[in-house]
């Protein structure tokens, strides 16, 4: 193995195609869409994803550079999101009047609790418009699509602009302060209760009850006018819920609770996740059973049984973050492609040519060169942080880009609000 392939982040040549491309998207998705007015804003935005993303690549800490993209998402979205709403219609509360006209934005995690109702009585429980809007049904799906065929479960830990606070919360502290045991296994599963729990009230009902009553994220979103003692309830469980399973317990056990054990979607994920071309696996001949992996994994995906018995397996919660990858000493754990038999090792199938080009002349390490950014460009790990990366800044990237600028606006003027939707 030479000394560049003995590096965890790729070589230069493939960092800067990657770089190139992902310049590219950040122009398209965040820059070019942007009205004259916040242009500034989009450069910013644009330029600080797209430094994180050649970091991601350069260095090889999948871990780090991705957390702090996804948390970063997350944060940006959340006061453009909300001042939209004031903005548009005066409150973050939701009236009578908006349900009945359809109004609230579409919310990715009502895919999977509105399907069965639709399909029954060609209802859409959730109040949203199908089409022409920023946060439509059909562009949410569309988008949740792509997402669910090239990356699955992928979505959790790139895209989804929830899962940025319960991940950084699960990294706020060295250590747990909680320790999680779950050999059976049943912490995990219970998202997969939530959502049957929820897709038949949704049924019994033709409303969405999770979106009702059991959303944590509802406080930091849009919920019920507060008008009577069922909203006032339903009001302080959005906030015992958010606090508790978004920022609590992932505290406390470095685990993302909400996304692990209560999220409907991220259940749902695991399932639709599947015709994803990509997995994590650990190569159980490299695999020295040290159980780093298991104790990073935010999600518990590593069956710590199998890991000790030497048969390494990831359950289809995973949700790709990269910690496994990036902390294993050994490099067992990597990201492969579903066709392969195993994950097998990633040292390169023409590691053997590089070797003895690199040690010819100038056209001969120039060749290498060549071979190795190939290799590395179609690799499962180039292909997948890429697209979570280009998904990510799609879901986020105009919120992103209104939430700086409504701080510039704020520092120049004394108002967050621009006076205009998002």
């Amino acid at each position: 193995m030479t000394k560049t392939e003995k590096k965890r982040g790729f070589s230069v040549p493939t960092v800067t195609v990657l770089g190139v491309l992902m310049a590219a998207c950040a122009y398209f998705f965040i820059v070019q869409i942007a009205q004259d007015s916040l242009r500034p804003a989009a450069w910013i935005v644009a330029g600080y994803f797209l430094a994180l993303f050649i970091l991601l690549e350069a260095t090889g800490n999948i871990a780090l550079y991705r957390r702090i993209f996804f948390v970063s998402c997350a944060l940006l979205f959340f006061p453009s999101f909300m001042a939209g709403l004031v903005e548009a219609r005066g409150s973050i509360s939701l009236d009578a009047r908006e349900v009945f006209l359809n109004r609230t934005p579409f919310c990715h995690i009502v895919i999977p609790l509105s399907i069965v109702p639709y399909l029954l009585k060609g209802v859409l429980v959730f109040p949203a418009r199908l089409s022409n809007h920023y946060a439509s049904a059909y562009s949410m799906i569309a988008i949740w699509l792509f997402a669910t065929l090239t990356i699955g479960r992928g979505w959790c830990s790139w895209a989804c602009f929830y899962g940025g606070w319960d991940d950084g919360m699960s990294r706020f502290s060295g250590k747990a302060r909680l320790e999680v045991r779950d050999p059976e296994k049943r912490l995990r599963h219970f998202g997969f209760a939530v959502l049957a729990f929820s897709v038949l009230a949704g049924v019994a009902t033709m409303t969405s009850v999770y979106c009702a009553w059991l959303c944590p994220f509802k406080t930091v979103t849009e919920f019920g006018s507060v008008t009577g003692p069922s909203s006032y309830l339903a009001f302080i469980i959005f906030i015992l819920l958010f606090f508790s399973l978004a920022i609590v317990l992932p505290a406390l056990t470095k685990k993302r609770v909400q996304c692990m054990s209560f999220c409907p979607f991220g259940a749902f994920q695991s399932v639709a996740g599947k015709v994803s071309p990509y997995r994590v696996g650990i190569d159980p001949e490299t695999c020295v059973r040290c159980g780093l992996c298991a104790r990073a994994c935010p999600t518990m995906s590593i069956d710590e049984a199998a890991l000790a018995a030497g048969k390494p397996a990831v359950l289809s919660t995973c949700t790709r973050c990269g910690e496994c990858v990036t902390v294993c000493p050994k490099r067992a754990a990597r990201y492969f492609f579903v066709w392969k038999k195993g994950c097998g090792q990633d040292g390169g199938r023409m590691a053997g040519l590089r070797e003895r080009l690199g040690q010819g002349g100038r056209a001969g390490r120039f060749i290498a060169a060549l071979l190795l950014a190939a290799e590395e460009l179609l690799s499962p790990r180039a292909l997948l942080t890429t697209t979570g990366f280009t998904i990510g800044m799609i879901v986020a990237g105009s919120f992103a880009t209104g939430t700086v600028a409504r701080i510039m606006h704020l520092l120049a003027t004394g108002s967050f609000l621009l006076g205009g939707a998002p």
